[in-house]
């Protein structure tokens, strides 16, 4: 598939946009995992990564989960695959570091001038943005885990308990409603460096703030995808930031889209 169709649906599609331009995470994220596995599996001192948000266009409707970094090389992304900010109708987050809700602002201006940005209860308690706070006011609001957050005519988006990397970490089941109802989880920051952390769930990353239940979410998660043989998107996946999983001795595969 090409990076501008990651995942056509029946219902939907799914567009990844990755602004990192080849970014890598370096072996030193991972300073509290095995050194042996680390050395294994990021023989180079590094591995291939992205930092990506996801489009979800079904119907008259565009979801946009997470805003990245927000650079001059994001917005022009979002152009390219045919989003204007005024038609983005609802943001979810997964959580609130930057690199997820970088692209919310602009100029400490709302990017998004009719979108609702929605967090976990967990996430928003913990320390919202101000600044996205006093942009979007009413719009920037809060859900439960395992709540519908979205849902149209073709698609339903339900968000998913993976709290560990930070207090409210989510991730979220796209599902058509048609017949064959595709499926993609959208899962954030489940994991940093696939290369590594696949193989090695147990591997946790600088970043993951609860690492006991990091290593928790990753598993029941990933269990998941497998055992329902549902694909991925992953905001520091490899590009083109969408694969499939499959269970590979005590941890997994993970084989990119093409």
């Amino acid at each position: 598939m090409s990076p501008a169709n990651l995942l056509l649906a029946q219902d939907f599609k799914i567009v990844a946009i990755d602004e990192s331009g080849g970014r890598t995470m370096n072996a030193s994220t991972f300073a509290s995992a095995d050194p042996e596995a680390v050395k294994k599996f990021m023989p180079s001192g590094s591995a291939p990564a992205s930092v990506s948000t996801f489009l979800l266009f079904s119907g008259e409707d565009t979801v946009l989960f997470d805003t990245g970094l927000g650079s001059e090389t994001w917005s022009k992304k979002l152009t390219e695959a045919g989003v204007k900010p005024e038609n983005v109708k609802l943001v979810l987050l997964t959580h609130f570091h930057g690199d997820h809700v970088g692209g919310l602002l602009r100029e400490g201006v709302r990017r998004f001038p009719k979108a609702k940005v929605l967090a976990s209860t967990q996430e928003y308690e913990s320390g919202a943005p101000a600044n996205v706070k006093a942009a979007y006011g009413q719009d920037f609001a809060t859900f439960n885990f395992d709540e519908e957050v979205f849902a149209n005519a073709s698609v339903k988006v339900k968000a998913l308990d993976a709290a560990g990397h930070t207090p409210g970490h989510a991730v979220f089941l796209i599902e058509g409603k048609q017949e064959n109802k595709e499926k993609i989880l959208i899962i954030g920051d489940l994991l940093h460096a696939a290369a590594l952390q696949f193989p090695v769930p147990e591997a946790c990353a600088s970043f993951d703030r609860d690492k006991e239940k990091a290593i928790a979410a990753r598993k029941r998660i990933l269990d998941f995808a497998v055992q329902e043989k549902i694909p991925v998107g992953g905001m520091h996946l490899p590009p083109p930031s969408i694969g499939t999983v499959k269970k590979e001795g005590n941890g997994y595969s993970f084989e990119l889209t093409k």
